[in-house]
């Protein structure tokens, strides 16, 4: 082999060489993993409606699965007392559910919190609600959680379109008739889509 050979064989052989150092190194550093949203229990969650929620909340992460980076860990609450079938704390971002009911009855109402919880901790939500109050046909200066009327809120619009969207349709009536474009523009949402924001 002449010098120039020889010159062309060492030059890939520390190629390859300095190939094999990197792969190995990058063996040695994994890559960061993102931690899924967890869901806590607080000791009035009977264990039937752990196995309900749990199902349920793996049902959520999965439509929201683009999404999960946004929101943080819910715990869940039970109450026989509750005067609405459920309710979201933001501050503690905890889930109350009036209990016993049927499991569309809790469903629902799981589903339905859990998408007040992303609203509220989840930054790219704000710039989703001014389509969402175009497909309302309501002006872009309107109050997104209206005080007044539950069912003029365009905040519970936004929550019960996304029971429809995670379950496949809405187990229970309600008073809000949810707009499929709704619908639409959040499965869009949930799978990463930036363009609406």
């Amino acid at each position: 082999m002449d010098a120039r050979g020889s010159r062309k064989l060492m030059l890939r052989n520390t190629l390859l060489l300095l190939l094999l150092i990197g792969v190995g190194s990058i063996r040695e550093c994994p890559m960061p993993t993102i931690r899924e949203p967890q869901m806590h229990f607080s000791s009035t969650v009977a264990a039937d409606f752990r196995d309900l929620a749990n199902d349920t909340w793996a049902q959520f992460l999965s439509t929201f699965s683009a999404r999960t980076d946004c929101f943080g860990d819910v715990t869940l609450n039970t109450n026989p007392d509750l005067e609405s079938r459920a309710v979201y704390d933001p501050r503690s971002t905890t889930v109350t559910v009036r209990v016993p009911g049927t499991p569309a009855f809790l469903q629902a109402a799981l589903v339905h919190e859990w998408a007040h919880h992303v609203e509220f901790q989840c930054d790219a939500h704000q710039k989703l609600r001014p389509t969402i109050l175009s497909l309302l046909n309501l002006p872009s200066d309107t109050a997104w959680r209206a005080e007044h009327q539950w069912a003029d809120s365009p905040s519970e619009h936004y929550a019960e379109a996304v029971v429809e969207l995670v379950l496949g349709d809405h187990p229970l009536p309600t008073k809000i008739r949810v707009n499929q474009d709704i619908v639409s523009i959040l499965s869009e949402w949930s799978k990463g889509s930036n363009h609406l924001e």
